[in-house]
């Protein structure tokens, strides 16, 4: 810090309106945050046993509070000291500024700040930013949180696939096809069904057997099914174009043309569902 630089008081609650503060905590780019031992010896060990050792060599203030200088920059110290009052809520600029805050928690082992902002970040950059939370989450060994942006990774295009666990796993209960629709006299009336114009197709489906099915929705459920081998999440299904193609195709059989948009919706909403349940069952290998 230069000594040139002009010192300056933090905004409220740390601007020490009443001026009954007995500490305070200097920034790297001299802004002073007015706070009470009380509350930092409550939720930090460090500045705990910091405040039980002599602190005569410290610069002090017009009020004769003790002043310690910090590492930190008076962002990542605003939204630190916020997290140690309930009743305050930081939000952070970006996932760096997050994760200043992250370390500079851990250093003064503030553990219920730790996990607070924990949860704050992940609320706030798990929808953009869900390879960083990922990582960020294992850093600091968030199990549950790893979890759920490895699940909110799944959703991103063209990312590939590697072969770790929690992939290899995913992928071998992706291994199945679904089925909805009935049979009668040989002629389906449902999504999977075989009316006159189409060509149909027999295949094994789980808990099922032998099924003859129409070879348009065949065609769908094994190129969606690459597709979520590659994206497995819900919305590959939302987006894939395989979905109007196959309904396209489906105008072709005289039994498929009238139901078929509103039977393959809900055959769609239950294959999603299922997705969403497999990809849920997955549980990642915690670090060892």
């Amino acid at each position: 810090m230069s000594e040139a630089e002009e010192i300056t008081t933090a905004e409220a609650p740390f601007d020490n309106l009443h001026g009954d503060s007995d500490i305070t905590l200097r920034s790297t780019n001299s802004v002073d945050f007015h706070v009470f031992k009380l509350v930092l010896s409550l939720v930090s060990p460090v500045f705990k046993d910091m405040f039980t050792l002599p602190q005569n060599g410290l610069q002090s203030n017009v009020l004769s509070a003790p002043i310690i200088p910090v590492a930190e920059s008076s962002t990542t110290l605003k939204s630190l000291l916020l997290l140690c009052y309930p009743a305050a809520t930081p939000t952070f600029d970006s996932v760096g500024d997050a994760k200043a805050v992250l370390e500079a928690a851990r250093k003064y082992d503030m553990q219920a700040a730790l996990s607070r902002a924990g949860d704050l970040i992940i609320a706030q950059f798990l929808p953009q930013h869900p390879l960083d939370m990922y990582a960020l989450s294992c850093q600091f060994g968030w199990q549950h949180h790893a979890q759920t942006a490895a699940t909110k990774a799944l959703e991103i295009k063209d990312l590939g696939r590697p072969s770790n666990g929690f992939n290899v796993s995913l992928l071998r209960r992706l291994g199945c096809l679904y089925w909805l629709g009935s049979s009668s006299g040989g002629t389906g009336t449902g999504a999977g069904g075989a009316g006159t114009g189409t060509s149909t197709s027999t295949r094994h489906i789980a808990n099922v057997g032998q099924a003859v099915i129409a070879r348009w929705f065949d065609e769908y459920l094994v190129s969606s099914g690459k597709e979520l081998l590659a994206r497995p999440c819900g919305s590959t299904l939302l987006e894939s174009a395989h979905y109007n193609n196959a309904i396209v195709q489906a105008t072709g059989c005289t039994s498929c043309r009238g139901t078929v948009v509103g039977i393959m919706d809900k055959f769609r909403a239950l294959y999603i569902a299922q997705v969403d349940k497999v990809v849920a069952t997955v549980k990642l290998k915690e670090a060892s």
